[in-house]
Protein backbone atom coordinates (compact mmCIF):
# COMPACT_ATOMS: atom_id res chain seq x y z
CA UNK A 1 0.00 0.00 0.00
CA UNK A 2 2.66 2.48 0.90
CA UNK A 3 4.60 1.77 -2.34
CA UNK A 4 1.29 2.58 -4.09
CA UNK A 5 1.21 5.69 -2.46
CA UNK A 6 5.07 6.22 -3.10
CA UNK A 7 4.49 5.61 -6.80
CA UNK A 8 1.27 7.73 -7.11
CA UNK A 9 2.76 10.69 -5.71
CA UNK A 10 6.19 10.45 -7.60
CA UNK A 11 4.22 10.22 -11.16
CA UNK A 12 1.69 13.54 -9.91
CA UNK A 13 4.95 15.48 -9.08
CA UNK A 14 6.02 14.67 -12.60
CA UNK A 15 2.47 15.35 -14.48
CA UNK A 16 2.79 18.57 -12.48
CA UNK A 17 6.88 19.77 -13.48
CA UNK A 18 5.62 18.65 -17.09
CA UNK A 19 2.05 21.13 -16.97
CA UNK A 20 4.02 23.96 -15.73
CA UNK A 21 5.60 26.81 -18.50
CA UNK A 22 8.58 27.23 -18.19
CA UNK A 23 10.84 29.33 -19.87
CA UNK A 24 14.13 27.97 -21.16
CA UNK A 25 15.93 30.80 -19.80
CA UNK A 26 14.73 30.06 -16.56
CA UNK A 27 15.19 26.49 -16.88
CA UNK A 28 18.71 26.95 -17.19
CA UNK A 29 19.55 27.90 -13.99
CA UNK A 30 18.62 24.48 -12.26
CA UNK A 31 21.68 22.64 -13.20
CA UNK A 32 25.10 23.57 -13.39
CA UNK A 33 28.46 22.15 -13.59
CA UNK A 34 31.61 24.12 -12.32
CA UNK A 35 34.88 24.34 -14.45
CA UNK A 36 37.70 26.67 -13.31
CA UNK A 37 39.67 27.84 -16.29
CA UNK A 38 43.56 27.87 -15.94
CA UNK A 39 43.27 31.78 -16.35
CA UNK A 40 41.34 31.90 -12.94
CA UNK A 41 38.05 32.49 -14.69
CA UNK A 42 35.25 30.00 -14.03
CA UNK A 43 33.01 27.87 -16.42
CA UNK A 44 29.46 26.81 -15.38
CA UNK A 45 27.85 25.31 -18.08
CA UNK A 46 24.25 24.79 -17.74
CA UNK A 47 21.33 22.09 -18.47
CA UNK A 48 17.91 22.36 -19.15
CA UNK A 49 16.97 18.50 -17.36
CA UNK A 50 13.52 19.54 -17.32
CA UNK A 51 13.06 20.75 -20.73
CA UNK A 52 10.74 18.47 -23.38
CA UNK A 53 12.31 17.79 -26.35
CA UNK A 54 11.14 20.93 -28.79
CA UNK A 55 9.06 19.96 -31.93
CA UNK A 56 11.62 19.39 -35.20
CA UNK A 57 11.67 22.67 -37.19
CA UNK A 58 9.35 24.73 -35.96
CA UNK A 59 11.67 26.04 -32.57
CA UNK A 60 15.26 25.25 -30.61
CA UNK A 61 16.22 23.95 -27.18
CA UNK A 62 18.29 27.05 -25.64
CA UNK A 63 20.26 26.19 -23.17
CA UNK A 64 22.48 29.17 -21.22
CA UNK A 65 26.13 28.99 -20.86
CA UNK A 66 27.66 30.68 -18.36
CA UNK A 67 31.72 32.27 -17.78
CA UNK A 68 32.61 34.06 -15.11
CA UNK A 69 35.69 35.99 -15.78
CA UNK A 70 37.81 36.86 -12.80
CA UNK A 71 40.59 39.54 -12.73
CA UNK A 72 43.02 39.45 -9.32
CA UNK A 73 42.20 37.61 -6.32
CA UNK A 74 39.14 37.24 -3.29
CA UNK A 75 40.35 40.19 -0.75
CA UNK A 76 41.79 42.57 -2.77
CA UNK A 77 40.43 46.12 -3.54
CA UNK A 78 38.92 47.11 -7.26
CA UNK A 79 39.95 47.41 -9.77
CA UNK A 80 42.71 45.03 -8.81
CA UNK A 81 39.84 42.45 -8.03
CA UNK A 82 36.68 42.09 -10.11
CA UNK A 83 34.70 39.62 -11.46
CA UNK A 84 32.01 39.99 -15.06
CA UNK A 85 29.66 36.97 -16.04
CA UNK A 86 29.33 36.05 -19.35
CA UNK A 87 25.81 34.32 -20.49
CA UNK A 88 25.15 33.35 -23.69
CA UNK A 89 22.93 30.69 -25.80
CA UNK A 90 24.03 27.23 -26.93
CA UNK A 91 21.40 26.14 -29.53
CA UNK A 92 20.26 22.45 -30.59
CA UNK A 93 17.02 20.91 -31.38
CA UNK A 94 17.33 21.02 -35.21
CA UNK A 95 17.38 17.95 -37.85
CA UNK A 96 19.28 19.95 -40.45
CA UNK A 97 23.21 20.14 -39.22
CA UNK A 98 24.06 22.57 -41.54
CA UNK A 99 21.06 25.18 -40.61
CA UNK A 100 21.86 24.24 -37.22
CA UNK A 101 25.37 25.27 -37.68
CA UNK A 102 24.36 28.87 -39.18
CA UNK A 103 22.20 29.36 -36.26
CA UNK A 104 24.26 28.70 -33.67
CA UNK A 105 26.85 31.02 -35.80
CA UNK A 106 24.50 33.34 -35.97
CA UNK A 107 24.01 33.72 -32.12
CA UNK A 108 26.86 33.46 -31.16
CA UNK A 109 29.11 35.75 -29.26
CA UNK A 110 31.81 36.62 -32.26
CA UNK A 111 28.62 37.14 -34.52
CA UNK A 112 26.80 39.57 -32.15
CA UNK A 113 29.62 41.55 -30.64
CA UNK A 114 32.54 41.04 -32.71
CA UNK A 115 34.36 39.20 -30.11
CA UNK A 116 34.58 35.08 -28.92
CA UNK A 117 34.70 34.25 -24.85
CA UNK A 118 38.28 33.55 -25.31
CA UNK A 119 38.69 37.47 -27.07
CA UNK A 120 36.15 38.89 -24.24
CA UNK A 121 38.51 37.53 -21.51
CA UNK A 122 41.68 39.09 -23.07
CA UNK A 123 40.20 42.16 -23.04
CA UNK A 124 38.76 42.16 -19.19
CA UNK A 125 41.88 40.92 -17.97
CA UNK A 126 43.54 44.19 -19.43
CA UNK A 127 40.58 46.60 -18.80
CA UNK A 128 38.18 45.44 -16.71
CA UNK A 129 35.55 47.34 -18.49
CA UNK A 130 33.03 44.89 -18.22
CA UNK A 131 30.64 43.62 -15.66
CA UNK A 132 28.08 41.16 -17.76
CA UNK A 133 26.88 39.85 -20.80
CA UNK A 134 23.44 38.58 -20.66
CA UNK A 135 20.06 37.84 -23.17
CA UNK A 136 16.75 36.97 -23.26
CA UNK A 137 14.53 34.95 -25.77
CA UNK A 138 12.08 37.08 -27.19
CA UNK A 139 10.45 34.53 -29.80
CA UNK A 140 11.10 30.63 -30.12
CA UNK A 141 8.41 29.40 -32.48
CA UNK A 142 7.31 29.58 -36.15
CA UNK A 143 10.54 28.90 -37.00
CA UNK A 144 11.55 32.13 -35.77
CA UNK A 145 14.28 32.73 -33.08
CA UNK A 146 13.94 36.52 -31.50
CA UNK A 147 17.05 36.88 -28.77
CA UNK A 148 18.08 40.65 -27.27
CA UNK A 149 21.77 40.50 -25.92
CA UNK A 150 22.59 43.12 -23.36
CA UNK A 151 26.43 44.06 -22.42
CA UNK A 152 26.93 46.45 -19.67
CA UNK A 153 30.30 47.86 -17.83
CA UNK A 154 31.27 50.63 -15.57
CA UNK A 155 34.15 53.26 -16.68
CA UNK A 156 34.09 56.79 -15.79
CA UNK A 157 30.14 56.17 -16.07
CA UNK A 158 28.18 52.81 -16.27
CA UNK A 159 26.61 52.10 -19.54
CA UNK A 160 24.87 49.11 -21.27
CA UNK A 161 24.16 48.52 -25.15
CA UNK A 162 21.88 46.21 -26.64
CA UNK A 163 22.24 43.54 -29.80
CA UNK A 164 18.93 41.78 -31.44
CA UNK A 165 19.17 38.70 -33.73
CA UNK A 166 16.54 37.77 -34.92
CA UNK A 167 16.91 33.60 -37.03
CA UNK A 168 15.05 32.18 -39.82
CA UNK A 169 15.25 28.26 -38.20
CA UNK A 170 14.68 27.16 -41.66
CA UNK A 171 17.52 28.72 -43.33
CA UNK A 172 20.04 29.58 -39.81
CA UNK A 173 20.09 33.08 -41.41
CA UNK A 174 19.90 36.38 -39.66
CA UNK A 175 16.59 37.92 -40.51
CA UNK A 176 16.57 41.30 -42.41
CA UNK A 177 13.60 43.65 -43.27
CA UNK A 178 14.07 42.89 -47.33
CA UNK A 179 13.31 39.37 -46.14
CA UNK A 180 10.18 39.92 -44.95
CA UNK A 181 8.67 43.25 -46.33
CA UNK A 182 7.84 43.59 -49.53
CA UNK A 183 10.61 45.94 -51.02
CA UNK A 184 7.97 48.78 -52.24
CA UNK A 185 6.79 48.77 -48.87
CA UNK A 186 10.00 49.81 -47.04
CA UNK A 187 10.00 53.61 -47.13
CA UNK A 188 6.42 53.62 -46.32
CA UNK A 189 6.78 51.01 -42.52
CA UNK A 190 9.84 53.95 -42.01
CA UNK A 191 7.86 56.30 -42.85
CA UNK A 192 5.51 54.95 -39.97
CA UNK A 193 7.99 54.08 -37.20
CA UNK A 194 9.90 57.38 -37.73
CA UNK A 195 6.16 59.29 -37.24
CA UNK A 196 5.90 57.74 -33.68
CA UNK A 197 9.66 58.46 -33.10
CA UNK A 198 9.11 62.05 -33.87
CA UNK A 199 6.33 61.71 -31.22
CA UNK A 200 8.92 60.44 -28.63
CA UNK A 201 11.29 63.10 -29.77
CA UNK A 202 9.00 65.93 -28.64
CA UNK A 203 8.17 64.06 -25.22
CA UNK A 204 12.03 63.81 -24.96
CA UNK A 205 12.18 67.52 -25.16
CA UNK A 206 9.43 68.59 -22.96
CA UNK A 207 10.86 66.42 -20.40
CA UNK A 208 14.14 67.24 -20.90
CA UNK A 209 13.53 70.91 -20.66
CA UNK A 210 12.04 69.44 -16.82
CA UNK A 211 15.11 68.25 -15.61
CA UNK A 212 17.40 71.57 -16.89
CA UNK A 213 19.24 70.24 -19.89
CA UNK A 214 17.94 71.09 -23.56
CA UNK A 215 17.91 68.02 -25.96
CA UNK A 216 17.32 70.01 -28.93
CA UNK A 217 20.49 69.83 -30.04
CA UNK A 218 20.96 66.24 -29.51
CA UNK A 219 18.27 65.67 -30.86
CA UNK A 220 17.42 67.72 -34.20
CA UNK A 221 18.43 65.46 -37.14
CA UNK A 222 17.53 62.03 -35.51
CA UNK A 223 15.26 60.68 -38.42
CA UNK A 224 14.24 56.95 -38.67
CA UNK A 225 15.14 56.09 -42.06
CA UNK A 226 14.92 53.03 -44.14
CA UNK A 227 18.36 51.57 -43.49
CA UNK A 228 17.29 51.30 -39.86
CA UNK A 229 14.57 48.87 -40.73
CA UNK A 230 16.90 45.40 -39.96
CA UNK A 231 17.06 46.29 -36.25
CA UNK A 232 13.46 44.61 -35.28
CA UNK A 233 12.01 42.37 -32.47
CA UNK A 234 8.86 40.04 -33.10
CA UNK A 235 6.00 38.73 -30.91
CA UNK A 236 2.33 37.32 -31.31
CA UNK A 237 0.72 41.09 -31.27
CA UNK A 238 3.41 43.28 -33.57
CA UNK A 239 6.97 44.03 -34.63
CA UNK A 240 9.08 46.45 -32.71
CA UNK A 241 11.30 48.09 -34.48
CA UNK A 242 14.60 49.66 -32.88
CA UNK A 243 16.89 52.80 -33.14
CA UNK A 244 19.66 54.01 -30.96
CA UNK A 245 20.00 57.33 -30.23
CA UNK A 246 23.78 57.48 -29.05
CA UNK A 247 23.14 59.91 -26.45
CA UNK A 248 26.71 60.76 -24.39
CA UNK A 249 26.16 58.80 -20.94
CA UNK A 250 25.62 62.22 -18.77
CA UNK A 251 22.48 62.65 -20.27
CA UNK A 252 21.73 59.29 -21.25
CA UNK A 253 18.85 58.93 -18.67
CA UNK A 254 16.93 61.48 -20.69
CA UNK A 255 17.68 59.20 -23.85
CA UNK A 256 14.39 58.11 -25.76
CA UNK A 257 13.58 54.51 -25.67
CA UNK A 258 14.02 54.00 -29.50
CA UNK A 259 11.38 51.29 -29.43
CA UNK A 260 8.21 51.73 -31.69
CA UNK A 261 5.57 49.08 -31.86
CA UNK A 262 3.35 48.16 -34.66
CA UNK A 263 0.94 45.60 -34.73
CA UNK A 264 0.68 42.62 -37.37
CA UNK A 265 -2.50 44.55 -38.48
CA UNK A 266 -1.13 47.41 -39.46
CA UNK A 267 1.73 45.59 -41.21
CA UNK A 268 -0.43 43.60 -42.70
CA UNK A 269 -0.39 44.94 -46.72
CA UNK A 270 3.69 45.22 -46.44
CA UNK A 271 4.50 41.49 -45.04
CA UNK A 272 5.70 39.07 -48.09
CA UNK A 273 3.15 36.34 -47.94
CA UNK A 274 5.76 33.86 -49.01
CA UNK A 275 8.56 35.33 -46.38
CA UNK A 276 9.30 34.13 -42.54
CA UNK A 277 6.32 36.46 -41.21
CA UNK A 278 3.73 35.00 -43.09
CA UNK A 279 2.68 33.44 -40.32
CA UNK A 280 0.95 35.89 -38.62
CA UNK A 281 -0.75 37.27 -42.00
CA UNK A 282 -4.28 36.69 -41.04
CA UNK A 283 -4.97 33.71 -43.83
CA UNK A 284 -2.41 31.40 -42.66
CA UNK A 285 -3.16 28.72 -39.68
CA UNK A 286 -0.30 30.18 -37.12
CA UNK A 287 -1.77 33.53 -37.94
CA UNK A 288 -5.49 32.82 -36.65
CA UNK A 289 -3.98 32.19 -33.26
Amino acid sequence: MKISLLVGLFAGCSVLMASVPLKAHELSSLKASVVRLGDGSIDRSNRLSLSPKPPQGDRVLVETKTVTFVRGKKGQEYPDYKEAIVKYPQVTGLTNPAVLRNVQSAVSLKSVFGQSIAELRAEFLASWWLSEIDYTVNYNQNSLLDLTFTRSGSGAYPSSSNKHRLVNLKTGKVVKAADVFKRESLSTIATMVNKAMQAEVKRAIANGDKEGADLREQLKNQRFQTKHLDSFTISDKGITFLYDFGFPHVILALQPSGKYFLSHNQLRAYIKPDGALKVFLPNTTAGKR
